[in-house]
C-alpha cells in the first residue's frame, strides 16, 4: 500500500503491462517488473468490479469506465479498427449501425431504466467514436454525438434527474429514430457538397477547354464531386484530364478509377471526353505541374485549418505550390469532420499500420533481404503511415455540404463541436 494516500495500479499501468487469465493476472513475459518507490509498501491486482470494496484514489471509478470495455463493445471496436478499406463517412454510418444495434441489444437494451439506459448509450457512443478509429475520429464523432444530442434536446433531457420522466421504451425508440434521421441526412449531404464544389469549378476555371486535375485515394465525398464535375463539364462540351496518384499501401487510386468510371459505362460522351491516368506516388511533380487543381478529401480539419488526409496528401501540395502556383489546392470535406481544440494535442502524430502492407508489393528476395538483416541485429524499420497533415496556407479554398468555408468558419465550427461534446459527457 502507499503510505499516506491509497495506491492504485494506474500508477503503474503506464509503466508496465499485464494481461487476464481466467483465474489471475499476471505480468506478461518479458515485461517491466512492478517496483516500488518510497510512497508504496506493497501492491495486488483487483478486478473493476472490486473497486466499490478498495479504499483508492478518487474518481479511479471513473478512470477505469473510460478505459475498460464489455465483450460487446470491444467487437463493435474492432468493426472500426480492423477497417482499413473504408473512408471516414462509411466509417461513421458503420458506427451509427453499430450503435443501433447496441440499443437491441441485451447488453444496453436490456437495461431497465431511462438512467440506466441513457448513461450506457452515451458511454457506448463515446467508446465508439474515441477509440474506434481515431484518425478518422472526427466523421464518426460527429455521425454519433448530433444523434445523442437530436434524442437530447426532443426528450428535453437537461439532467440526469430529467430522465425520471421519460418512459425507457420513449427513449429507446427516440434513439432509434434519431440514428435513422442521421444516416438519411449524411447520405444527401455530399450531393450537396458535390454541387458546391461543380459551381465554384464553373466559375473558376477562366473558359479553360480542358480541365486538369489531381487527385489521391478512394474517396466517397471526391468521388461524388469528380462525377457530378465530369457530367456538367462534358455537357458543356469540354475535356477533362483526371491523374490519380496510386496510393499506396493499398492502392485506393485504383479502386477509386474503377468506382469513378462504373458511373459512366452507358455515357459515350463522357468516355470520349474523359481521360484518366494512375501513376506511381512518387510522379507527383509529372503531373502537378501543370494541373488546375489538386482536388483531395479531409478526414480530419481542426480549428486553424490544417487538414489531415492519406499519405501523399502534402507532397503534393508543396509540389504543386512550388512547381505550378497558377494551380489551385481544393480541400473537399463535410462539416462533421471539423474538430475542436481538443484534437490539436495530436496533430503531429503519426498513425503507423502494418509493415506487411508496404512488404507485400515488394520483390520476395528483398522481403527476405530484410529479415535476415533483422537476424543480424540490423535496425531496419518500415513505417507504413496512412494520414499526415496539410497545412492551411497551401490550401486555396474549402468547400463544404454548406458551400464554401473560411478558416475563421471553420473555427466557429470547431468551438461548436467541442461544445457539443462537453454538453452530452460532462456528467460521465
Amino acid at each position: 500500500m502507499r503510505k499516506g494516500k491509497p495506491f492504485s495500479l494506474i500508477d503503474e499501468a503506464l509503466k508496465t503491462e499485464w494481461t487476464i487469465h481466467p483465474f489471475a493476472w499476471q505480468l506478461k513475459e518479458g515485461a517491466k517488473p512492478i517496483t516500488f518507490d518510497w510512497e508504496h509498501t506493497e501492491y495486488h491486482f483487483a478486478k473493476p468490479e472490486e473497486l466499490d470494496s478498495i479504499d483508492h484514489v478518487p474518481q479511479l471509478e471513473v478512470g477505469m469506465k473510460r478505459i475498460m470495455v464489455s465483450p460487446e463493445t470491444e467487437k463493435a471496436l474492432a468493426v472500426l479498427r480492423d477497417d482499413h478499406e473504408s473512408g471516414a463517412q462509411a466509417l461513421a454510418l458503420k458506427a451509427l449501425d453499430l450503435l443501433s444495434k447496441a440499443v437491441q441489444s441485451d447488453e444496453i437494451g436490456g437495461l431497465g431504466t431511462s438512467r440506466e439506459f441513457w448513461t450506457e448509450l452515451r458511454w457506448r457512443a463515446w467508446h465508439l467514436a474515441k477509440n474506434g478509429r481515431p484518425s478518422m475520429g472526427p466523421a464518426i464523432e460527429a455521425a454519433l454525438f448530433r444523434t445523442l444530442e437530436d434524442v437530447r434536446t426532443k426528450l428535453k433531457i437537461l439532467s440526469p434527474e430529467s430522465l425520471d420522466a421519460v418512459a425507457l421504451s420513449t427513449l429507446k425508440s427516440t434513439t432509434e429514430s434519431a440514428i435513422s434521421a442521421t444516416i438519411e441526412m449524411k447520405k444527401h449531404s455530399l450531393e450537396k457538397l458535390a454541387k458546391h464544389f461543380v459551381e465554384f469549378i464553373e466559375i473558376d476555371r477562366n473558359n479553360e477547354q480542358v480541365i486538369k486535375l489531381v487527385t489521391l485515394s478512394s474517396s466517397g465525398t471526391i468521388t461524388q464531386s469528380l462525377a457530378l464535375l465530369v457530367e456538367s463539364l462534358v455537357q458543356k462540351g469540354l475535356d477533362i484530364k483526371i491523374s490519380v496518384l496510386e496510393s499506396r499501401p493499398k492502392f485506393e487510386g485504383a479502386a477509386f478509377v474503377n468506382n469513378l468510371l462504373s458511373r459512366f459505362k452507358d455515357n459515350a460522351a463522357v468516355i470520349d471526353k474523359l481521360k484518366v491516368e494512375i501513376v506511381s506516388d512518387a510522379s507527383i511533380a509529372t503531373v502537378v505541374k501543370d494541373a488546375n487543381y489538386f482536388v483531395f478529401g479531409g478526414d480530419k480539419v481542426i480549428p486553424n485549418g490544417d487538414m489531415s488526409n492519406k499519405i501523399g496528401s502534402l507532397a503534393a501540395a508543396v509540389v504543386m505550390r512550388t512547381l505550378n502556383p497558377a494551380g489551385k489546392i481544393i480541400a473537399l470535406f463535410e462539416t462533421d469532420k471539423i474538430t475542436g481544440s481538443g484534437f490539436d494535442s495530436g496533430h503531429l502524430k503519426v498513425e503507423y499500420n502494418d509493415e506487411a502492407e508496404l512488404m507485400d508489393a515488394w520483390p520476395a528476395s528483398s522481403v527476405a533481404g530484410i529479415k535476415e538483416k533483422r537476424k543480424q541485429r540490423f535496425q531496419v524499420e518500415v513505417n507504413n503511415a496512412y494520414f499526415e497533415w496539410v497545412p492551411a496556407d497551401y490550401i486555396y479554398r474549402y468547400i463544404s455540404e454548406e458551400g464554401p468555408l473560411t478558416k475563421e468558419e471553420i473555427g466557429k465550427l470547431g468551438a461548436e463541436s467541442e461544445e457539443l461534446e462537453k454538453r452530452l459527457f460532462r456528467d460521465l
